[in-house]
């Protein structure tokens, strides 16, 4: 796998550049892949699967998980939404609506691939006002913590991790050896080198792939750019223009919106077709009955929908509001579908969170935790749970506790401590803020962060 690795990176970046610095470059990379390497088949050592897991089972079923970087739940059309985005996922039995566990990708993954909250796996920026671009401040994974990939090499699973979003391979340094794509990278491109993986080395695996489709800047192919319709040539439609209150105005914002809107519509159904291709190629090569898959997102997107309300109410200090995601905990940034194949007896459940998806995944295979998770497997999944979302990346730390018709939106630093009635106001445009009312929520999430468990 390395050897290759190296000869990959030899043939197509460094070879490209001139002798003298393409040679000191190649010396300098190889130095750091076999550290990289060296730390992570050590660490790999000093675990002892006995004290993580309880094999009930000899698992044999492989394990993917499909990751799109910033899908939003309301989006895709089994929820109703008007256009038909995502046919082939519609037509997979076991879906729910999920809630992410961070509005975004560096905290949100290293839930899913641990089953832990980010206040218990460590992975999330550090400072009373958070700012993503202060690379100073992230923290990593607890040592203590043991990732999914780790845990399937230790029980003899071979392991792949891909992505074009650096973030979501950020938090698994020296944990496991991801393949960094191009952030340009399109799911074709993702999955043809991953199938390649599959056909040539064989045997039982595990397989992470995040897909940066979704994510800015919107460049499907030509064939899908105006697939519900042209998408008007206006500056910056692929990233974000129209971010601040000034902008909101302006003659040409809602012909932005729209259009900005369209075109992220129009890459979904791109995905969602390079899903049922990748589908259809593991079936041709007899890899898909022996597979479970799961399809999610580290968190949704937002497009405008509290954009007064964030700028009224709550710090960011880039001076930005309204787009993208990572700043708030309202639900077009949190919520995301989780989509389960090949899974047996999963109970219905009106919302769950990203960290259910690892206990479902090792109750699938067999396997017994050793240690304490915050997820649920879905086959036996409590009715009644407090589901929650925190670790921001721009302004005051927000969190997010759901439990039934309910949702407590938590920002101390910014005063703001409101209560959504989900089903009567989905969209959270009436906040509770009767103090009585609100503090019973506080108080369950302030014991929460205490005992550290929900």
């Amino acid at each position: 796998m390395i050897p290759r690795i190296k000869r990959a990176v030899n043939r197509y970046v460094i070879q490209k550049l001139p002798k003298p610095i393409g040679s000191r470059i190649f010396r300098l990379y190889h130095r750091i892949a076999d550290r990289e390497t060296r730390a992570i088949r050590e660490r790999l050592k000093s675990l002892k699967l006995e004290n993580y897991v309880t094999l009930t089972d000899n698992p044999q079923k492989n394990v993917l998980i499909i990751t799109v970087d910033c899908l939003r739940y309301r989006n895709l059309s089994f929820t109703g939404y008007p256009r038909e985005t995502s046919p082939f996922l519609d037509g997979i039995k076991a879906k729910y609506l999920g809630i992410s566990t961070a509005p975004w990708t560096y905290p949100s993954v290293a839930s899913i691939l641990t089953g832990l909250y980010p206040h218990n796996h460590g992975a999330y920026t550090d400072r009373r006002i958070k700012d993503r671009e202060d690379l100073r401040r992230f923290k990593a994974i607890k040592r203590e913590v043991i990732t999914l990939p780790e845990l399937m090499s230790l029980i003899g699973y071979r392991t792949y991790f891909a992505t074009p979003i650096g973030l979501a391979g950020f938090a698994f340094k020296k944990r496991t050896l991801v393949k960094f794509h191009h952030h340009r990278e399109i799911a074709e491109s993702v999955f043809r080198e991953f199938l390649k993986w599959v056909k040539k080395d064989g045997g039982k695996f595990f397989a992470y792939l995040h897909l940066g489709d979704t994510h800015q800047p919107l460049e499907p192919p030509e064939e899908y750019r105006d697939y519900f319709g042209k998408v008007k040539k206006i500056p910056k439609i692929e990233s974000w223009d129209y971010t601040k209150p000034e902008d909101w105005k302006k003659p040409g914002f809602e012909e932005f919106k729209e259009n900005r809107m369209l075109l992220y519509d129009n890459t979904i159904r791109y995905v969602n077709d390079q899903i049922e291709l990748l589908f259809e190629e593991l079936e041709r090569l007899n890899v898909l009955d022996d597979t479970l898959v799961v399809i999610t997102a580290d968190h949704g997107e937002e497009f405008w929908e509290h954009a007064e309300v964030e700028a009224k109410y709550f710090y960011d200090p880039r001076g930005v509001y309204g787009i993208d995601h990572g700043h708030n905990v309202f639900g077009e940034l949190i919520e995301v579908p989780i989509l389960f194949h090949g899974f047996s007896r999963l109970k219905r459940r009106d919302v769950i969170s990203s960290v259910d998806i690892l206990p479902t995944i090792l109750q699938e295979l067999g396997i017994e935790p050793n240690v304490r998770l915050d997820g649920y497997p879905l086959q036996n999944a409590p009715k009644k749970r407090w589901i929650l979302t925190e670790a921001v990346d721009y302004g005051h730390e927000k969190k997010s506790l759901i439990v039934d018709g309910f949702k407590l939106l938590y920002s101390p630093g910014d005063n703001v401590k409101w209560l959504f009635l989900r089903k009567k106001d989905p969209l959270e445009q009436k906040p509770i803020t009767q103090r009585d009312i609100v503090q019973v929520f506080e108080d369950k999430l302030k014991k929460i962060l205490v005992k550290g468990t929900v």
